[in-house]
């Protein structure tokens, strides 16, 4: 099971300094650890079976691939704006694809669920 967490909330929210490149470095600085002593706020907001997972890579192109297909390899990614504007076009139709629509700011992770 391929797990789908949203950040909801930033510990940073109310610390902004008006540079949105500088305060994204600065997040993302404090939360390197992949869940490891993570304190910004996410929450699960889809799960995606093994085969479902298997067809969304499939049916997807070079990026897709290589972006989605590191799971397998690190067990947890992370896909930022900048990602899901060059996974959409390649990206069949699915509820993931309704997620990855909806993010214009902060990150998705997706962790592989070995239960």
């Amino acid at each position: 099971m391929i797990q789908v967490y949203k950040l909801t909330k930033r510990h940073l929210d109310g610390a902004k300094s008006g540079d949105a490149r500088l305060d994204q470095i600065k997040i993302f600085s404090t939360c390197i650890g992949h869940g490891v002593g993570t304190i910004d706020f996410s929450e699960k907001v889809l799960e995606i079976d093994e085969a479902e997972f298997e067809q969304i890579l499939h049916h997807g192109g070079e990026y897709l691939k290589f972006k989605l297909g590191n799971l397998s390899k690190y067990f947890e990614i992370e896909i930022f704006p900048e990602h899901a504007i060059k996974l959409l076009p390649q990206l069949i139709e699915c509820p993931f694809r309704e997620i990855l629509m909806g993010l214009q700011q902060g990150y998705l992770v997706l962790r592989k669920d070995f239960e």
